[in-house]
């Protein structure tokens, strides 16, 4: 009885879900600016025409502590740099269809790109997959708030399998910062259990 009636009801009534924010990659100071957080991933601008991926705090350690949940571990840490642990991946702890939103900010300081690029990938574990259409879920070219800032948004119902994961990454024709520190909340990742494989 439990099996088919409680069980299933918890899993609905707590469905596995995450919403995480973005730990900055890339570093930039002049004059006019100083994007250069003590916990930023990567020094400097990042390489021109470069697919890079964000990276996430883990939830309840990002910039909007509040707002940030994971009911399930699908924010699992990949790495840690100095002492402070992230993840580049949200992995599905079930089959299912998901349902992902992803929101990421790019900033080209001092220059203004032609081309700037965000997608949405599955199973995405070196930045060199981003190139491969089989990973692939989505694409889009952000919009503009200025010459060299872009916000770009996707949204999209993927199948996974437990254990596959789905990553966001950025792209500029200059060289770039990802998820920009001193924008909290505008660059997210969000994953929602939303029905059966």
């Amino acid at each position: 009885m439990n099996a088919r009636i409680r069980d299933p009801h918890r899993f609905l009534y707590r469905s596995p879900s995450c919403w995480a924010t973005a730990r900055q990659r890339g570093t930039h100071k002049d004059s006019s600016v100083n994007w250069a957080p003590a916990d930023a991933l990567d020094s400097g601008k990042l390489p021109a025409s470069r697919w890079v991926t964000f990276a996430w705090y883990l939830p309840g350690q990002g910039l909007q502590p509040s707002a940030e949940f994971d009911s399930a571990n699908l924010v699992q840490p990949g790495a840690t740099a100095g002492r402070t642990p992230y993840a580049l991946r949200l992995t599905a702890p079930e089959d299912g269809r998901y349902s992902v939103a992803f929101g990421g900010v790019i900033d080209t300081p001092n220059t203004t790109p032609l081309n700037m690029h965000v997608k949405l990938g599955k199973n995405v574990t070196d930045d060199s997959l981003w190139t491969d259409a089989a990973h692939v879920i989505a694409s889009s070219s952000p919009g503009r708030s200025n010459g060299s800032r872009g916000y770009g948004s996707i949204a999209a119902t993927v199948r996974l399998k437990k254990g596959e994961s789905v990553s966001a990454a950025g792209i500029s024709d200059q060289p770039f910062l990802l998820g920009n520190k001193t924008l909290p909340g505008r660059s997210f990742f969000s994953m929602r259990w939303v029905g059966r494989y």
